[in-house]
């Protein structure tokens, strides 16, 4: 990885949490009062201010030195970032098969 990475981890009720070490995360986020309607995506690197972020249902996506290395698939949630972390805790997720 060209920078220091970050660790995203992916949780829910049902399964055991996933983490992974990247250099960016793009998260899907709601553009409807409801929250269910995706609107447009939100990228986040190391440094990125502290935030807490709604995520609509949708692909969660992790890339390094320019390559998607993880994506799942989400029934939204809310993701907590902050230093050289994202959480996303979820209803459900399914891991993606890799391009």
């Amino acid at each position: 990885m060209a920078e220091k990475p970050i660790t995203l981890t992916v949780t829910s009720p049902d399964r055991e949490a996933v983490s992974v070490r990247c250099d960016s995360v793009r998260l899907t986020v709601p553009d409807s009062r409801d929250g269910k309607i995706p609107g447009g995506s939100v990228g986040i690197r190391r440094g990125h201010m502290p935030a807490l972020i709604a995520v609509a249902p949708g692909i969660v996506r992790a890339y390094a030195e320019g390559r998607e290395i993880f994506a799942c698939e989400t029934s939204g949630g809310l993701a907590s970032v902050g230093g050289d972390r994202v959480t996303l805790a979820t209803g459900r997720f399914t891991e993606t098969e890799q391009p």
